[in-house]
């Protein structure tokens, strides 16, 4: 309950000083407002700034004003900006701020078009006082915002995979608190709780969890008795009220439905035979049977009970439903739903989403919209893969042919960033900003990030005491999730804003570390975060796809032969290493980035973290424990890009043997692969003795626990495969020599190519498309191609070389109107190459999205 802040008039009978602050308020604020209002309160009562509260200005003591209320009501906010024919945006949660004088004194008009609105400006007022050192001058250095949210859903989603782990959070109502004011302070407006993702049958359903329902007596969560059964859902709506008084809508994420073993046990020791017998804290008496109108029982219960928002469902087998029983059982729950709460939001997951359940939302009229992943289940770079690869089901990587018309639904766009970055520091805002633009697609609805630590405990036994993430001498938060607060605050406040200013930041990295050190350890950060996502992009084995088998942080990655085999996740952008021996060997160009130049990047981000930190160890205060633990995650990540930028031509070198039988390629790449162990050994002395030695993140036998130093052994003993390799390997055996492989410096787009684009972002449905370019390049142009498609995934890229036209200069290509569909839009990208053979990608994908779309006029 927020009990902090009151209005009140000030006493007569005794007189006072005057206030520094008047805080004139609406009559009665609603419960979001008064919460951002409380949180300004309470941040002046901590910094022993006096203040008074009141309704009406004229009445008003204090040397400076704040005036906060709703941009449309009828307070004295209100009235001030109509006065000055100001406003917000018509549009929920949106705010302004605005300085002005009256009655001779300086004042802060704090508004917005709802409840939400006024508290994102109530929280951005507060944080500018709580950073500044003067009270008067953070409120004068305040600039006048008038800001909307670009997109309607920034979520952040909670997984609950081990039981003991989830619990330790779930009964915390302080822990939800400092976790919630961090949400909303950062403008994210949705939280998803997701019951049942490989958690062994556990909360598969969740139903039983919270209550029984009537009429199903043999359904129960083995073990949990009618008190715990209302503990939990106690707590479950008191989190969700927590929630909605800091603006937060909250999702159900539904994933399991019944427990049926394979995929969603999650590797849990002893839980292999659960669906055939009742386990304590497992759900016993879902059937085939009964499945079906359990579960419509049960979740119209669930909706009764619980004042969820929104849900969210997993659709396909990995639910626990077989195939067969798909279509029936969505069919019935739709019809459930429309009667029951009809308005009620559902996301349905796209992974094998049959398109006859697709049309039986659409037929039943809920109101859905479906989420899909971002970049498969890991943490790639910020746009949607230029081509995905074919190996698995289109819908299992991104959005496949879904992004169709006429438009029948909205898509939600989801990173598993939780499948990488699950540790370690992370937070690079040009990354979020090029990302905003890209869940803009198809007019996209939302997004949604997975929160820091998203696997802990996962694969874990559900009786397990969770593990502390950092050893005891480094710890300085009350919380792990307080470690991320930047990562919190570059997708919320940009994912509200892409404008926004690194004021935002810039600020707390100078509070948190020093006025002469945090900009240093902010351009680090910003540097090293994008050393994931490259790797995930240009040479992430394919395998290692789902959250629950790759982490990019820790993995090796797999002996070399294995990493040697790695396909880019993006096949037109990179070129793979064993592309790259063919391509030496046969002298062939490609415009894709090749190893070489993705190793000098790699070798370039570690030179510039390094730099930086260096700095810092000069000019910092090691003693602080924050800045301690940042140094170490930068150390790891800076060696882990030295890492890959030296594995890269090892990789090569290996291709080049298995091709030719080359034993000098052999010998080289075995140089190198020692070379990429002592980065990793780097990696290890950087981790010191910061982290716990048992990572807990996911299967032990998939390397999803541990420490750094277990896969610095596991190195080791590939190396000596390698060696052994080599004294077994018969020279005479050589079928070609080996070319060498230079790692010459990587040439920026810009110093390679000129390019200008005269094509615009639109163009009738029906009708050919002339792509048209200005290009020029030093060393001359050999060839440009044109390759487009429709945004449809499953379909591959067709190509035109661009010819120029004599008169003109410029190069163009006509896509014909037989190659387009009016059902989806259209896209391409441009491949260049000199007379050199230096090529490139346009638009270069360092910049920008490394493609176009346009826009298809259909009327």
């Amino acid at each position: 309950m927020l009990t902090g802040f009151r209005i009140a008039e000030p006493a007569k009978a005794v007189p006072s000083p005057p206030p520094e602050i008047s805080i004139i308020t609406d009559v009665a604020p609603g419960p979001v407002a008064l919460y951002g209002l409380e949180r300004l309160t309470s941040m002046l009562t901590s910094r022993q700034i006096t203040f008074e509260t009141l309704s009406e200005p004229a009445r008003a003591r204090g040397r400076y004003l704040l005036v906060a209320g709703l941009s449309n009501g009828r307070g004295t906010a209100a009235q001030w900006l109509k006065a000055a024919g100001r406003s917000p945006a018509r549009t929920a949660e949106a705010l302004l701020l605005w300085h002005t004088i009256r009655q001779q004194k300086p004042a802060l008009v704090i508004s917005g078009y709802d409840d939400t609105g006024l508290m994102y400006a109530l929280q951005e007022t507060t944080r500018h006082i709580r950073l500044g050192t003067n009270t008067r001058m953070a409120l004068d250095s305040l600039k006048d915002i008038n800001e909307k949210p670009s997109i309607h859903t920034r979520a952040v989603s909670i997984y609950t995979m081990n039981r003991a782990y989830w619990e330790s959070r779930f009964y915390d109502e302080k822990y939800w608190s400092r976790y919630l004011d961090e949400l909303a302070e950062n403008r994210f407006n949705s939280l998803v709780v997701v019951f049942g993702y490989e958690n062994g049958g556990f909360l598969a359903p969740c139903y039983p969890y919270f209550f029984n329902v009537d009429g199903y007596p043999g359904i129960r969560m083995t073990g949990l008795s009618e008190t715990e059964q209302q503990r939990n859902l106690m707590a479950i709506n008191r989190l969700i009220a927590m929630a909605h008084q800091r603006g937060i809508r909250f999702t159900a994420g539904i994933w399991d439905h019944i427990y049926r073993g394979g995929v969603q046990g999650g590797g849990i020791p002893g839980n292999e035979k659960a669906p055939d017998h009742p386990v304590p804290g497992l759900v016993w008496g879902v059937t085939a049977d009964n499945l079906t109108a359990y579960t419509k029982a049960a979740l119209a219960e669930f909706i009764r009970q619980i004042p969820v928002d929104a849900l969210q469902f997993r659709m396909h087998g990995e639910s626990g439903l077989k195939k067969e029983e798909e279509e029936s059982f969505w069919a019935d729950v739709f019809k459930m739903i429309r009667q029951v709460k009809p308005d009620l939001q559902i996301d349905m997951r796209a992974k094998e989403l049959p398109p006859i359940v697709i049309r039986s939302a659409v037929s039943t009229g809920i109101r859905f919209r479906i989420a899909t992943k971002f970049w498969m289940e890991q943490f790639g770079l910020p746009y949607h893969p230029t081509r995905i690869n074919p190996d698995k089901s289109y819908l299992r990587h991104s959005y496949g042919d879904l992004l169709r018309y006429p438009k029948e639904y909205n898509m939600a766009w989801r990173l598993w960033n939780g499948g990488t970055n699950r540790v370690l520091l992370w937070g690079d805002p040009d990354y979020v900003r090029r990302f905003m633009k890209s869940v803009h697609l198809y007019d996209g609805d939302g997004f949604e990030i997975n929160e820091p630590l998203a696997t802990k405990m996962e694969a874990q036994p559900h009786d397990a005491v969770p593990f502390e993430l950092l050893q005891p001498q480094h710890r300085y938060y009350d919380y792990e999730f307080q470690r991320y607060w930047h990562l919190f605050q570059v997708f919320g406040q940009i994912g509200y804003n892409p404008n926004t200013s690194s004021e935002s930041w810039d600020k707390e990295f100078e509070a948190r570390f020093g006025k002469m050190t945090g900009p240093l350890i902010e351009q680090a950060l910003h540097r090293a975060s994008g050393i994931l996502p490259r790797i995930i992009a240009s040479c992430y084995p394919y395998s290692y796809f789902p959250m629950t088998r790759g982490w990019a942080e820790k993995q090796r990655l797999g002996d070399l032969p294995t990493y040697a085999k790695a396909e880019s996740s993006d096949l037109c952008q990179f070129a793979d290493f064993d592309d790259e021996a063919g391509l030496l060997l046969t002298g062939e160009e490609t415009a894709r980035i090749r190893p070489a130049e993705n190793s000098q990047w790699f070798a370039q981000a570690a030179r510039d973290i390094q730099a930086l930190t260096n700095q810092v160890k000069k000019k910092g205060d090691l003693v602080n424990k924050e800045l301690g633990s940042t140094l170490a995650d930068l150390g790891i990540l800076s060696n882990l890009a030295l890492y890959h930028a030296r594995r890269a031509p090892a990789a090569v070198y290996y291709c080049l043997y298995q091709r030719t039988r080359d034993v000098s390629a052999l010998d080289s790449a075995i140089a190198h692969e020692r070379l990429a162990i002592d980065a990793w050994r780097q990696i290890v002395t950087s981790a010191s003795d910061y982290y716990n030695d048992n990572l807990q993140m996911g299967v032990s036998v998939a390397d999803l626990c541990g420490h750094w130093k277990d896969e610095l052994g596991k190195l080791e003993d590939g190396l000596q495969k390698l060696q052994q390799q080599r004294l077994d390997a018969d020279p005479a055996a050589m079928t070609a020599k080996a070319p060498p492989y230079k790692m010459a410096p990587a040439q920026p787009f810009d110093a390679l190519f000129k390019v200008e684009l005269q094509t615009p972002g639109e163009a009738p449905a029906k009708k050919s498309v002339n792509i048209r370019l200005n290009a020029s390049a030093p060393r001359g142009i050999k060839w440009i191609r044109l390759f487009y498609r429709a945004v449809n995934q499953q379909l591959e890229y067709k190509h035109l070389p661009m010819e120029r036209n004599g008169s003109t200069g410029e190069y163009q290509a006509i896509i014909p109107a037989s190659d387009i569909d009016p059902g989806y839009d259209l896209m391409y990208y441009i491949e260049l190459m000199d007379k050199s053979g230096r090529g490139r990608i346009y638009p270069d994908l360092n910049k920008e999205t490394p493609y176009k779309i346009i826009k298809l006029i259909r009327h």
